[in-house]
């Protein structure tokens, strides 16, 4: 063995036995980080699956719903980390599922970061499982590109109209597998009771899944869990971020949450749904027992009309 080759040897063991020492004495994440997220939420009490009383605080309860063990979920959550780290080390590829508004925005962030396949949108049914139908729709999609490209050329506006919605559409559902040629290993999901087809047709296809689980989920649905809120936007975007640095940190990326210091991991703030509707606002704060007519509202003048049962006609 050469010189150069002992001493990047010196240097590797130096650097793996650093990371070891930092794993054990820092958590993958602390509880106040946790908690802040509201990782601890679980379902209401009637909704739980009992395969999940291992994870759940016995005999508490948070207006009426279940209390996830907060420890569990950083034991879990650790494992979790360390069998996606190996797995990214032997260059095995990575589907990130979230179809539920609040897993939109950390899915496609950790996809995009680690470079892999992702759906946020509608699951097409047999996108594992029948993998060359699904591509017949990106090679229809590539086509429709380069007819927007061409600002639709030779089409009439109806047309091109017609083309583009189209376009929209398959983006909207194929954009984050159009490069998927072959299929992942490992499969990573915000909610596997949500993505309930995604996950079956995974373990069909012998994909490892990965997800998190909340109080109503089934722990054999998937090869490992972690247990935590999979309803809160901010625990999904902290689990999926620390899961996606275990890829980074295997290919020699810098984690963004995973074993950083809480000042440093900022969680997402809460976003009203775009089409909300304004609350209304009723004088002195009480809504009107009579929606016709109040003496606080600008309707004084309007009469309540009254219908009469008109008259039956006797036939002579």
């Amino acid at each position: 063995m050469s010189e150069n080759t002992q001493k990047e040897t010196v240097k590797k063991e130096t650097v793996a036995k650093e990371v070891v020492a930092r794993d054990a004495k820092n958590p993958i994440v602390s509880k106040d980080k946790l908690l802040e997220a509201g990782a601890y939420f679980g379902h209401k009490v009637h909704q739980w699956n009992p395969k999940m009383k291992e994870y759940i605080v016995p005999g508490k309860t948070n207006r009426g719903a279940h209390i996830i063990d907060i420890s569990k979920t950083q034991k879990y959550l650790e494992f979790a980390y360390s069998l996606i780290n190996k797995f990214a080390a032997k260059k095995a590829s990575f589907i990130f599922v979230g179809t539920k508004k609040q897993a939109h925005a950390a899915i496609k962030e950790a996809a995009e970061r680690t470079q892999s396949f992702y759906v946020t949108e509608r699951w097409l049914g047999g996108t594992l499982t029948n993998n060359q139908t699904i591509m017949s729709r990106v090679k229809a999609m590539e086509i429709l590109e380069a007819k927007a490209a061409s600002g639709f050329k030779g089409y009439t506006k109806k047309e091109a109209i017609i083309f583009q919605k189209e376009l929209d559409k398959l983006h909207k559902n194929l954009e984050g597998i159009r490069n998927m040629k072959h299929i992942p290993q490992v499969m990573i999901v915000a909610d596997p009771n949500e993505d309930e087809i995604a996950v079956k047709e995974a373990r069909k296809k012998g994909i490892k899944v990965i997800g998190i689980l909340d109080s109503n989920a089934n722990p054999d649905s998937v090869d490992f869990g972690i247990p935590a809120n999979d309803d809160s936007s901010k625990s999904i975007s902290l689990i999926i971020t620390i899961l996606a640095d275990a890829i980074v940190k295997a290919r020699g990326g810098k984690e963004l949450f995973a074993y950083q210091p809480d000042e440093l991991i900022v969680l997402p703030e809460y976003q009203p749904p775009v089409n909300a509707k304004p609350k209304r606002v009723f004088p002195n704060g009480r809504r009107p027992f009579n929606k016709n007519f109040s003496k606080d509202s600008n309707r004084e003048g309007f009469e309540k009309r009254e219908f009469k049962k008109p008259t039956e006609v006797k036939e002579n």
